[in-house]
C-alpha cells in the first residue's frame, strides 16, 4: 500500500518537473521582438532627424516600447540560459536606451569584455557612447567595426558634436559612405556650413535630398543657407515642400515669404498654423503676424501682435527689434532706442538691431552715434533691396550733417536708384549740389523732389533761392508764395518773398516786409542787405520823380543797411558791391571803385563799367564790360549794357525808360529804375535751408533666422538572439483527466488518505 502511494507521488512530481522545464524559443518569438524594435527605431531616429525629443514621449512610442518590453520578457523567460548572459545584457541595454536611460545602457555594455564577441555588440556600445556624449569612445568603437553600414556616418556625427570640424571633414573625405539615405551628405554638409563653406554645404544638402527627400532637415538646412545668401525665392520652394507635413517648416515657410515682402501670404500661412492643433510655435506665429502687419504698414495691429507674442515667448532680438520698429514709425525715438539697445545686449551679433538703434540716434540728432551703429551693421545694408532705401537716406543725411559730402552723395544715389520717388534723397542731393555750387543740377534734383512732396516749406524755399540765383524772379514769386503758405515762420522764404516783391516792382510792400523782418531778426545780415537794395531802388524812383530829398534819404538809409550787414557778416564781401552802388549815386567814384575792387566778380566789373560810362570814360567802360562778358557771355545784363554802350544811346534809353509804364517793354526793375540808361546790378543775399526730414522709418523686417544646426546619426540597434541549446528537452504537455488517487474498496470515496502508523 505504502509502495503504491509513494510511486504515485513520484509520478506526479516528475510530471510537474517536466512541465516547468524551459522551452527553447521559437523563431516566431524572437522575430516579434525584432519587429517591435524595428518599429520603435523608426520613431527613435525620427526624433533625431527632426530634432524633436518630444516624439519619445508620445503615447504611440510609449505603447510600442511597453509592447517590446513585454515581448522580450516573454522571450527571455522562455529561452534564457546562463550561457546567454552577454546577449541578455546587450538586449536589456537597448531597451534601456530606447527608454531614455543612455548612461545606464552604456554602463551595462562597459562591463562586457568585447574580445571574441559579435561585432554588433561593440557597434551597439558605440551608439550608447554617442548617446552619452562620449564622442572619442564612440569613434573608437565605430573604427573597430568600420564595415558596419552606418559606422562612418556616426563617426562623422561624433566629430561634429565635439566641434572637431576639420578632423571630421578629413575623416569624411577619406571615408565616403553610400546607401546612408543621405545622412552622410547631410552631416558633411553641416560641417561645411559650420566652417563657412556655404556653397559646398548647399551641394551636399542637395545630394542628401536626392537620396531621401522625406527627411525634413535636408530641405530646412538648404533653405536656411539660401535665406542667408539672399536666395529667398529658392528657399521658399524648399520650405513650402515640407511645410505641408511639418509645423516647424510651415513657420520657416511663412518667414521666407516675409523676406520676399509677400506680407499677405505670410500672414495667411501663420494664421493657418494657429488654427492647427500644434502649439509649439505659437509665439513664432504671433511674431510673424506682427511682422506681416508692420510690412503692410498697419502699425497699430502690429503692436498688438508684438505684445501678444511677448506673452508667449521670451524677449528675442527679433521680437525686440520688431517692437522698436513700431516705435520708430511713431517717431518715439527714446522708446525705440530702449528696445533696440535691449536686443543688442541680448545678442551683440544681431545686426538689424544696430540699424534700428542707428535710426533712433538719428531721430535724437546724435549723428556720431548714428554713424557708429550704421558702421557695425553695414554688412547687411543691401544696396539692391528697395526696403533699405529709407536707411540709405538716413545714413546719407547723417553723413551730410557731419560734412562727409562724398559719402552722403553715394548714399543718396543708392536710395534714388532703389526708389526713384524717394524725394528725401533727391532733396539731399540738391543740398550737396548747392554746396558744390552746381546750381543747375541742384535745381533739377529739387524740381523732381517737389513732384513727389509738395508740403515741405524748406524744399520750396530752397528751390526759390535757386531761381533767384538764375534771376528767374517771376517763377520765384509763386514758389516763395507757396513756401510761406506752408509755413509763415520760415524767415528764408519770407526773405525770398521780399526779393520777388521788389523785382515785381512792389517796392512799398517789399519795404514793409523787410522792415518787419529786420525788426524781428536783427541778427540776420541778409535782411539788412536786401532791405538796403529796396531802399536804393526807392531812391532811384524818387530821383526819377525829381524828389531829390526823399531820394537822398533813401540812399542814406540804404548805405546804413549795407554797413550794418557788413558789420554783422564781414566775411560776405559782396555787400561791398551794393555799397559801391550808393557811392556811385553820390558820385563818390573813388570810394565806389574801392568797394567794387573789394569783391572783384563779374557783377562788380559790370558796375565798374557802368560807373565809367557815367563819367564818359567809354574806353574803360568797354574794357571792364568786355571782361565781364568773357566771364559770362550769356549774361543778359552784360549784353544789354554793351549794346547800349556800343551804340552810345544810354541817354536816350534813360529818358525812354523813365517815361515807360509798369507794363512797358522795360518793366525789368534794373532797367526801369536806371538813372543812366544802364543796368546797375545789385547782389541779393539769401540762405538755403538745411533740410531735415521727419523720416518714414520703414525698416526692413527682422525676419527670424533659424540656427537649428544639428547632426543626424543613425541608431540602428540590433538585438542578439539567444542560441538554441541541444540539451534542452522538448516535451509536449500531457492531458490529464484527474490527478486523484482512488482508494481500494471504497466506491464513493476518493482522494489520498495518509496511513496510520
Amino acid at each position: 500500500m505504502i509502495r503504491k502511494i509513494t510511486r504515485s507521488f513520484l509520478i506526479v512530481m516528475s510530471v510537474m518537473f517536466l512541465v516547468c522545464v524551459k522551452q527553447p524559443a521559437s523563431a516566431q518569438d524572437f522575430s516579434a521582438c525584432q519587429r517591435y524594435l524595428k518599429d520603435l527605431l523608426v520613431i527613435f531616429n525620427r526624433s533625431f532627424e527632426e530634432n524633436n525629443p518630444a516624439l519619445l514621449k508620445t503615447p504611440e512610442y510609449q505603447y510600442q516600447l511597453r509592447e517590446l518590453q513585454a515581448e522580450y520578457l516573454k522571450y527571455d523567460k522562455q529561452s534564457f540560459m546562463p550561457s546567454d548572459s552577454v546577449q541578455r545584457l546587450n538586449n536589456e541595454a537597448i531597451v534601456l536606451a530606447l527608454s531614455g536611460s543612455y548612461l545606464k545602457a552604456l554602463h551595462i555594455l562597459e562591463s562586457v569584455d568585447m574580445s571574441g564577441q559579435d561585432a554588433q555588440l561593440q557597434y551597439n556600445r558605440g551608439l550608447f557612447n554617442l548617446l552619452s556624449r562620449k564622442f572619442q569612445a564612440a569613434r573608437d568603437d565605430f573604427s573597430n567595426v568600420s564595415n558596419h553600414s552606418y559606422s562612418v556616418v556616426n563617426s562623422i556625427v561624433a566629430y561634429g558634436k565635439e566641434k572637431k570640424f576639420s578632423d571630421g571633414l578629413s575623416f569624411a573625405q577619406a571615408n565616403q559612405q553610400k546607401n546612408s539615405e543621405g545622412k552622410w551628405s547631410y552631416n558633411v554638409g553641416l560641417i561645411y556650413k559650420k566652417t563657412g563653406l556655404l556653397p559646398e554645404a548647399t551641394d551636399e544638402f542637395s545630394n542628401a535630398i536626392k537620396q531621401k527627400d522625406e527627411i525634413m532637415a535636408y530641405r530646412l538646412q538648404r533653405g536656411d543657407i539660401l535665406m542667408r545668401t539672399g536666395n529667398q525665392k529658392k528657399a521658399v520652394k524648399d520650405f513650402e515642400k515640407v511645410a505641408r507635413k511639418h509645423a516647424k517648416a510651415q513657420i520657416r515657410y511663412a518667414n521666407a515669404l516675409l523676406a520676399l515682402n509677400q506680407f499677405g501670404n505670410a500672414k495667411a500661412v501663420f494664421e493657418r498654423y494657429l488654427e492647427s492643433d500644434d502649439k509649439t510655435f505659437r509665439g513664432d506665429a504671433y511674431l510673424g503676424i506682427a511682422h506681416a502687419f508692420y510690412g503692410l504698414n498697419q502699425i497699430r495691429e502690429a503692436q498688438q501682435y508684438y505684445r501678444l507674442a511677448s506673452t508667449i515667448k521670451r524677449e528675442t532680438p527679433a521680437l525686440l527689434s520688431g517692437i522698436g520698429n513700431t516705435h520708430l514709425s511713431n517717431h518715439d525715438y527714446q522708446s525705440a532706442f530702449n528696445s533696440f539697445d535691449r536686443a543688442i545686449k541680448k545678442d551683440t551679433s544681431y545686426l538689424p538691431a544696430y540699424l534700428g538703434r542707428a535710426v533712433a540716434h538719428y531721430g535724437m540728432k546724435q549723428f556720431e552715434l548714428t554713424l557708429a551703429d550704421f558702421k557695425k551693421a553695414e554688412s547687411i545694408m543691401d544696396p539692391e533691396n528697395k526696403f533699405y532705401a529709407d536707411l540709405f537716406v538716413t545714413r546719407g543725411f547723417t553723413q551730410y550733417y557731419l560734412k562727409k559730402s562724398k559719402e552722403a552723395q553715394d548714399d543718396f544715389t543708392t536710395a534714388i536708384r532703389l526708389d526713384g520717388a524717394r524725394y528725401e534723397a533727391l532733396a539731399g542731393m540738391s543740398s550737396i549740389m548747392i554746396d558744390q555750387k552746381r546750381y543747375s543740377e541742384a535745381g533739377q534734383f529739387l524740381s523732381k523732389a517737389l513732384n513727389y512732396e509738395q508740403n515741405y516749406d524748406r524744399m520750396w524755399s530752397n528751390y526759390g533761392n535757386l531761381l533767384l540765383h538764375f534771376d528767374m524772379f517771376k517763377k520765384g514769386y509763386n514758389v516763395f508764395k507757396k513756401a510761406i503758405s506752408l509755413n509763415s515762420e520760415n524767415i528764408k522764404a519770407q526773405n525770398g518773398w521780399g526779393v520777388t516783391l521788389l523785382e515785381n516792382d512792389q517796392l512799398d510792400k517789399s519795404m514793409a516786409l523787410f522792415d518787419s523782418l529786420v525788426k524781428e531778426n536783427p541778427e540776420l545780415p541778409y535782411l539788412y542787405n536786401n532791405r538796403g537794395i529796396v531802399q536804393a531802388y526807392l531812391g532811384n524812383r524818387h530821383e526819377q520823380r525829381r524828389q531829390i530829398e526823399d531820394a537822398n534819404a533813401r540812399y542814406e538809409n540804404s548805405f546804413l543797411d549795407f554797413k550794418m550787414a557788413m558789420e554783422v557778416a564781414p566775411a560776405r564781401k559782396f555787400y561791398n558791391v551794393n555799397q559801391g552802388n550808393v557811392y556811385k549815386y553820390w558820385q563818390k567814384y573813388d570810394e565806389a571803385s574801392l568797394s567794387y575792387q573789394t569783391y572783384q566778380d563779374k557783377s562788380a566789373l559790370n558796375n565798374t563799367a557802368v560807373m565809367y560810362a557815367g563819367q564818359q570814360k567809354m574806353k574803360d567802360a568797354k574794357y571792364y564790360l568786355g571782361v565781364a562778358i568773357e566771364i559770362d557771355s550769356l549774361h543778359r545784363v552784360f549784353q544789354y549794357n554793351m549794346n547800349i554802350l556800343v551804340k552810345g544811346k544810354q541817354n536816350e534809353m534813360m529818358k525812354l525808360v523813365a517815361s515807360a509804364g509798369d507794363d512797358g517793354p522795360f518793366a525789368d526793375i534794373g532797367i526801369k529804375y536806371s538813372r543812366d540808361g544802364f543796368v546797375t546790378i545789385y547782389l541779393y543775399d539769401y540762405e538755403y535751408d538745411t533740410l531735415a526730414f521727419k523720416g518714414r522709418h520703414y525698416m526692413p523686417l527682422p525676419v527670424a533666422e533659424y540656427k537649428e544646426d544639428y547632426f543626424i546619426p543613425e541608431y540602428d540597434f540590433k538585438f542578439l538572439p539567444y542560441p538554441k541549446h541541444k540539451d534542452m528537452v522538448k516535451t509536449k504537455r500531457g492531458k490529464y483527466k484527474s490527478q486523484k488517487v482512488k482508494m481500494p474498496g471504497k466506491k464513493a470515496r476518493s482522494g489520498t488518505q495518509c496511513p496510520v502508523f
